[in-house]
């Protein structure tokens, strides 16, 4: 039985200082991988089939319910302008409103109310007569705050942007790594950002009385530029 006790004993012994031995053992380090990062970026310049337009419906005056009372008479005129010019009501919203006084002299100025409404126009073709009908014969707008293009269907144009701007990241990493005697492998990392920018943003224009048979308002249509940026991590090898 004593015999019995000492060979349990001695087993035990043994498997502790085995199980010590392996885990006191430093594990085998692995090899850094070696990656590259490169910037790609593809451009889908589309023709566009939209407008967004900001007007603004500006009055002023001593009396504040007189000066709101006046904008919003030219607030509904212009609304009903360019509903007549073949914008439907339901692209037709009020953007910002507010009534601020004048108080940078040593008295109480003027109230100024200002109006926005913002219009989207559907049919590119009609935007001149859209603002011509906003404030030919001061109909109410005295001002337009923004003017961009824009495009329905910006998905296809993003997604073949992006086609183009990852075949340009993987032309630039295989031509570094090639000069650097290696290969490009899988990809580890993605990053991307995409811009749209049209012509004609941030445009001002100014409203002035306009006669019967007066010059439409030309409007050159513009591109609308789709840009996809990424920066792509890829795996060398040799």
């Amino acid at each position: 039985m004593k015999n019995s006790i000492k060979s349990i004993l001695i087993i035990g012994l043994g498997t502790a200082l085995l199980s010590s031995c392996v885990l006191g053992r430093p594990a085998k380090e692995e090899a850094p991988v070696r990656s590259i990062t490169v910037s790609g970026t593809g451009s889908v310049s589309v023709k566009p089939d939209m407008v967004s337009m900001k007007f603004i419906v500006r009055t002023t005056g001593w009396n504040c319910p007189q000066a709101a009372e006046r904008n919003a008479i030219n607030t509904t005129n212009t609304i009903n302008a360019i509903k007549e010019a073949g914008v439907p009501e339901s692209d037709i919203s009020t953007y910002d409103y507010s009534i601020t006084q004048d108080n940078s002299h040593n008295y109480a100025g003027e109230y100024t109310v200002r109006n926005t409404i913002a219009v989207l126009i559907r049919n590119v073709d009609i935007t001149g007569k859209v603002i011509d009908a906003a404030v030919k014969n001061n109909t109410g707008a005295n001002g337009i705050t923004s003017f961009e293009y824009l495009v329905s269907d910006k998905a296809t144009a993003l997604r073949e942007a992006r086609t183009l701007a990852i075949k340009n990241a993987q032309d630039a990493a295989s031509l570094l790594a090639g000069a650097s005697g290696c290969k490009v492998n899988s990809v580890l990392e993605i990053r991307e950002d995409y811009i749209s920018a049209g012509r004609g943003n941030e445009m001002l224009y100014k409203a002035a009385s306009m006669a019967n048979g007066a010059t439409p308002t030309p409007i050159t249509e513009g591109n609308v530029t789709i840009t996809s940026n990424v920066t792509v991590k890829y795996e060398l090898t040799n």
